[in-house]
């Protein structure tokens, strides 16, 4: 058995905190690991830098890509060349509790049907801020799809660096290069690894640093993005019981863009019989009554305040 684990970091513009993500992994309890950081290309002095500094270290493979392709060629990359059997997805911002790896591995040894496991992460909303433990909700699909009570907003659980094996990466087709920086690439890749019916273990113990103060993609999700995941995957949707939410997702879409009168007639109408129907929820009514100019104005508010 392979017991070694790959730790994939993808970098654009972090600078310095990717050798600190690098840092956090080689100061792990446990030893059998390897570190894939992937370029995307970045024309940032300072992540170049880290970049040529951790190359020496000969457990380090660095790939610098000769093009941007986003995050999710960039994770393809990663783990087209790890050689571990379990892939550690890592933000060049985040990083490692001490004993993560270790933690992880026992995981998977004593649970050798699982596929990939989830936990409890260390989230840090500020840098003079303590750090909070976050134990994450059930994952079946039908929690995570919904949207959160009296929100507009999806119930998802931060996945992104759960393990996996590398197998199951391969078995899914990897990331969709279809989905960019300002897409949910993340989301959309679990959603076909929920999907598959794989086997999978929870950790009741912190695995991941979230260092939420340095991040900025979860400022950048509009209602178009949650659109483009419910236009792929509404047959998912609708397997789950969730059509509707699917539904409610493509209308906030097509107002957010506001500029085809038919598209937003038709996914009304697909509301107005659920909800004729007697499936009356929150987010249904607030989708249907909300105009498109107030939803740019409060998702564009909401945005700032992240």
């Amino acid at each position: 058995m392979n017991r070694k684990i790959s730790v994939i970091i993808t970098c654009f513009s972090e600078g310095f905190l990717l050798r600190e993500a690098v840092k956090s992994v080689l100061e792990q309890s446990n030893p059998n690991w390897e570190i894939i950081v992937v370029n995307d290309a970045s024309p940032n002095v300072d992540t170049i830098s880290a970049c040529n500094i951790i190359a020496s270290n000969p457990k380090i493979q660095v790939i610098n890509r000769s093009m941007n392709g986003g995050t999710s060629a960039a994770r393809n990359d990663g783990f087209q060349a790890a050689t571990g059997d379990i892939c550690v997805l890592l933000d060049a911002d985040d990083c490692l509790p001490k004993d993560a790896l270790a933690i992880i591995q026992n995981t998977f040894e004593q649970h050798p049907e699982a596929e990939f496991a989830y936990g409890d992460y260390f989230r840090q909303d500020q840098p003079n801020l303590p750090q909070k433990i976050v134990r994450p909700s059930e994952i079946s699909l039908s929690n995570q799809l919904s949207a959160r009570p009296f929100s507009l907003s999806s119930n998802w659980t931060l996945l992104g660096t759960s393990p996996i094996r590398r197998s199951l990466w391969q078995k899914v087709g990897g990331y969709d290069l279809e989905f960019g920086i300002e897409d949910l690439h993340d989301v959309e890749f679990w959603i076909r690894v929920i999907a598959s019916g794989c086997d999978y273990v929870y950790i009741p113990q912190p695995i991941y640093t979230w260092r939420k103060f340095h991040g900025s993609n979860s400022g950048q999700v509009t209602p178009l993005a949650w659109a483009k995941v419910a236009k792929k995957h509404l047959d998912i949707y609708c397997q789950t019981g969730l059509e509707f939410r699917a539904y409610e997702l493509l209308l906030l879409g097509s107002k957010w863009l506001n500029h085809n009168p038919r598209e937003i007639q038709r996914y009304s109408k697909k509301l107005w019989k659920y909800l004729l129907h007697g499936n009356i929820q929150f987010s249904t009514l607030i989708t249907l009554g909300m105009p498109a100019y107030l939803l740019r104005l409060l998702a564009g508010r909401a945005r700032k305040k992240r």
